[in-house]
């Protein structure tokens, strides 16, 4: 029998499609986006870390109540609700890995109370070790953890089972507004699968789950998908019917390949009549296999069908309608195919654009347009009704794509109830229903009127409101607004209108988040020029002088230049405003500067004066730039001149004749380049008190730098540390005091420094006179005493050598040798040759200065021969140069191998040449000696007798 959750509580109209509530998106890691401004704007301040799906949900006005991964729940002051917190153990049945883990759903009867749908990614793992915690291997055995990773583990990861769909109430009235979710009524199950099917146990549900509107438009149907049934559950004023419509068709997707098999977005058109399903895997993952197909949705009777496949054999994920629900999108890899459902073969009608970037989910937006998730941005389909290239696709930030500010999308976007979406109209410019852009927002000056609405085509009902609050009278299509009388500007606040056609579809709303602003206080300004006839004016140069005094700057505002009255009009703005030829004399110019935060504009003249007088004194003038490029050639800015003098030079002339003429004038005067090497001399003219009758004469000169330094090496020897060394700049002794000196790494100053951590140090030296700067880098370069090893080749009675090998870290080339002497004479190469055996000492020295590691080594060496005759010369053989403080265990063996003698070389003579008493004929014999060191000498002698 059909079951209801119903709640009992009073019974009151309740907007259930209204205009703000998916005015704020949180998801991917930390990313958010606000649609309550025009362009929307990144929100820095979310909390959630999610792989894939989301959902948030904002008040008809626009302004945040909650966010969800699906298994946490955070306020709108971004603090996690007490009955929703994973981590603490209150968290919901969700997974920040479903492809659509959460829905928000508001109660249809109820305005302070939201549902969330929850939709679990079915891990195959969890399915292996069902009815027990996940995750098992196919046997069912337990795992420590996920997919062979060690940091996939329970709760982590995932809880450990597959929880399939289920649903939990927040009531907005708990925690003094802010909202919980209501204990008794959390983590609901619904049945999405077979009860009687026990793989279907296992998994539950896929990762898919949309809502849409039904057809009195005041119920809402929430629909998902699993193997081969759509199952909708239908919610009303009295709650959710846990018996869900069942459609089934076909292909039935397997329980294999599970997760990929599961992901894939599910959507509603926004008219409600169609759904449109992508499934990114169907068999193993090196196959592909997923496909899109299309539905028709019955928004009366919850079912679904006529089954269309329009995709397959690709890996689609992102799925999406337009506002006018005659196209659909889906994403697949770089690309976005479209197809058109108006044109009789929806399959036959695919557009395939390649965006050159990886696109992941699809979410229609508020203002009419459909973001893709790219990483830390959000792409953009600028016309989404309109077919093929003409949907205007952008990556560009300059063309409604929106920047993340750092933060990463992931692969998802926030789910919603798709009838919040296109629910709405535009009553700031009032178009009509369906278009593909919406405006929300407008900014009105104070003293001024704006008339919002918006009128049905049809007869229907209107009512007004003002941040949520029914405006007593106002039942027109529409409504004239400006700075309430009590207020002040800058003020905002929320107009929303609802529709409510009288023919019974579905009723509208529209939004206009209002600024009402304050218009900039300006005034009047004017700039003269010194020459004859016409002369070039920068604008900017007015900035200061248009700007009443206050608080805020010129940069707080945007300056707009006309010539006349009629290019106001019609806003055909001069374009050239650092650079501007007068057109007479005087000159008038129109100076449209609006404010960047409230758009609000004032109007101010600017007049232009051009004035010629005779010269009747002259003035000297010099400016100075240090000789960066060696060459005597710098850059000047002429505009210096005015805060030399606090004149107003007007133009500058390379020639005296050309200044007195008015000819041939300097045009790039903040970035001339001197054309006589190191000094040359140019003329101006200046304004003063309203005149032209002072001739200027500048001189520029390029001074020499200090020096023209190397970089330097200093070497610091470790073992010194902490003690530290003095490094200064080569400035010869007897100039030292004809600079400062600044150390940009220690922020000091001074000729020198102390120091003792390796490291670039740079010092800017400054001559007094001319102020110009040489810099020179210091680097101070670790060394320190050898650590080495020694490679002894020995076991002859001549010839052996000793090799030094120092540690890796050390440059060979800053070290020298020497054998038994610590001052003896060094040698390069670190290898002894030639060695007969005994002991030695081995030192290697620091070329830097760093001092002398040593170290004691052993030359073992064997005689070559013996003859053992009783002469007592050679008469026995053993090894020689041994150390007093070892011991060897020498084995002796004939030319085939076979053992004769073993003896320790300590407190045994050697070997006599017998073998149980027998001479051993002359001949060559062979030796291993093992040394207790653990070193191996082998060789072979000769026995003469």
């Amino acid at each position: 029998m059909n079951k209801y959750i119903s709640l009992l509580l009073l019974i009151i109209p309740f907007s259930l499609l209204a205009q703000g509530e998916a005015n704020n998106w949180y998801f991917g890691n930390k990313a958010g986006v606000s649609f309550n401004t025009n362009p929307p704007l990144a929100l820095t301040n979310a909390e959630i870390n999610t792989i894939e799906g989301s959902s948030s949900i904002s008040d008809t006005s626009g302004n945040l109540l909650f966010y969800t991964d699906g298994r946490t729940v955070w306020d709108k002051e971004h603090n996690i609700m007490p009955n929703a917190d994973y981590f603490g153990g209150t968290g919901l049945l969700g997974d920040p890995s479903s492809t659509m883990s959460a829905l928000i759903i508001p109660h249809p009867g109820q305005p302070n109370l939201y549902f969330i749908f929850t939709v679990d990614e079915p891990h195959k793992e969890n399915a292996n070790a069902y009815p027990n915690q996940g995750p098992g291997d196919n046997n069912g055995f337990p795992l420590p953890f996920y997919d062979q990773r060690e940091n996939l583990t329970v709760p982590q990861a995932d809880d450990g089972f597959n929880n399939g769909l289920n649903y939990s109430l927040v009531d907005m009235s708990l925690r003094n507004g802010l909202g919980d979710v209501v204990a008794d009524n959390k983590n609901i199950h619904l049945r999405t699968y077979q009860e009687e099917n026990s793989e279907h146990l296992k998994y539950k549900c896929s990762e898919k789950v949309t809502a849409v509107a039904g057809a009195d438009c005041n119920t809402i149907w929430v629909i998902t998908h699993f193997v081969e049934r759509f199952y909708a559950f239908f919610i009303d004023e009295n709650g959710i019917n846990e018996e869900p419509v069942e459609s089934k068709h076909p292909p039935a997707i397997g329980l294999e390949y599970y997760g990929e098999a599961a992901s894939g977005i599910l959507k509603a058109s926004p008219n409600g009549q169609k759904l449109a399903m992508a499934t990114t895997q169907t068999i193993p993952p090196l196959a592909i296999s997923g496909f899109v197909n299309l539905y028709d949705f019955d928004n009366l009777t919850g079912e679904v069908n006529n089954p269309v496949e329009i995709l397959n054999n690709m890996r689609p994920y992102g799925i999406e309608f337009s506002p006018n629900s005659q196209k659909v999108f889906a994403t697949i890899g770089n690309d976005i195919a479209q197809w058109d459902l108006s044109s009789g073969n929806p399959a036959g009608s695919v557009f395939l654009l390649n965006t050159g970037e990886n696109q992941s989910s699809l979410q229609f937006g508020p203002d009419g347009k459909i973001y893709s998730a790219s990483g830390t941005k959000l792409n953009v389909i600028n016309n989404p009704n309109a077919y093929g290239e003409n949907m205007n696709y952008s990556s560009s930030f300059l063309e409604g794509a929106i920047d993340l500010e750092g933060n990463n999308a992931n692969v998802g976007l926030p789910n919603f109830l798709q009838s919040i979406l296109n629910s709405r109209v535009d009553i700031v410019d009032g178009d009509g229903i369906g278009n593909s852009t919406v405006q929300s927002t407008i900014s009105i000056c104070d003293g001024e009127t704006y008339t919002l609405g918006y009128e049905y085509p049809e007869a229907a009902s209107y009512q007004w409101y003002e941040n949520g609050e029914p405006i007593l009278g106002e039942t027109s299509p529409f409504l004239t607004i400006s700075l309430p009388a009590n207020e002040q500007a800058p003020f905002t606040t929320a107009y929303t209108l609802d529709i409510f056609p009288e023919s019974g579809d579905c009723k509208l709303s529209g939004l206009a988040n209002t600024i009402f602003g304050e218009a900039p206080a300006i005034e009047n300004a004017s700039l003269s020029q010194c020459a004859s006839g016409s002369s070039f004016f920068n604008f900017n140069n007015a900035k200061e002088d248009l700007i009443a005094p206050s608080a805020l700057g010129v940069d707080d505002f945007e300056y707009a230049y006309f010539e006349t009255s009629e290019d106001l009009l019609n806003y055909n703005s001069i374009q050239n405003i650092t650079n501007y030829e007068n057109l007479t004399n005087p000159q008038n110019i129109i100076v449209e500067i609006t404010s960047k935060e409230t758009r609000c504009s004032s109007i101010a003249d600017l007049q232009l004066n051009v004035i010629n007088n005779e010269i009747e004194e002259t003035l000297e003038v010099e400016l100075t730039e240090c000789d960066t490029n060696l060459d005597g050639f710098q850059e000047f800015n002429l505009e210096l001149v005015a805060e030399q003098t606090n004149l107003n030079p007007t133009n500058f002339y390379l020639k005296i004749k050309d200044a007195l003429e008015d000819r041939n004038r300097i045009t790039n005067t903040t970035e001339f380049s001197n054309t006589e090497a190191y000094a040359q001399t140019i003329y101006f003219r200046v304004l003063v008190n309203g005149s032209c009758n002072v001739l200027g004469v500048l001189t520029l000169r390029v001074q020499d730098l200090p020096f023209t330094f190397e970089d330097k090496k200093v070497f610091y020897c470790i073992e010194d540390s902490p003690d530290p060394i003095t490094i200064f700049p080569s400035v010869p002794e007897n100039e030292i005091d004809n600079y400062e000196y600044f150390w940009t790494a220690t922020n000091q100053e001074g000729y020198a420094i102390e120091v003792n951590e390796a490291a670039i140090y740079q010092v800017q030296v400054t001559a007094i006179a001319s102020g110009c700067v040489s810099t020179q880098n210091i680097s101070v370069v670790n060394t320190s005493t050898a650590n080495f090893q020694v490679q002894i080749k020995d076991g002859k009675e001549k010839d052996n050598s000793i090799e030094v090998i120092l540690d890796e870290t050390f440059n060979t080339n800053n070290f020298e040798y020497s054998l038994n002497s610590p001052t003896d004479v060094y040698q390069d190469f670190p290898v002894f040759r030639n060695l007969t055996p005994g002991n030695y000492e081995v030192y290697v020295r620091n070329k830097l200065g760093c001092g002398i590691s040593k170290r004691t080594v052993h030359v073992v060496g064997a005689m070559l021969f013996f003859t053992p005759n009783n002469d007592g010369i050679n008469d026995v053989w053993n090894l020689v140069g041994l150390p007093n403080n070892q011991n060897a265990e020498i084995y002796i063996f004939d030319r085939y191998g076979k053992l004769l003698i073993k003896f320790n070389a300590k407190n045994f003579p050697g070997w006599d040449g017998t073998y149980h008493g027998n001479l051993m004929p002359n001949n060559d014999y062979w030796f291993r000696a093992n040394l207790d060191n653990g070193r191996i000498i082998k060789g072979n002698f000769t026995l003469k007798r």
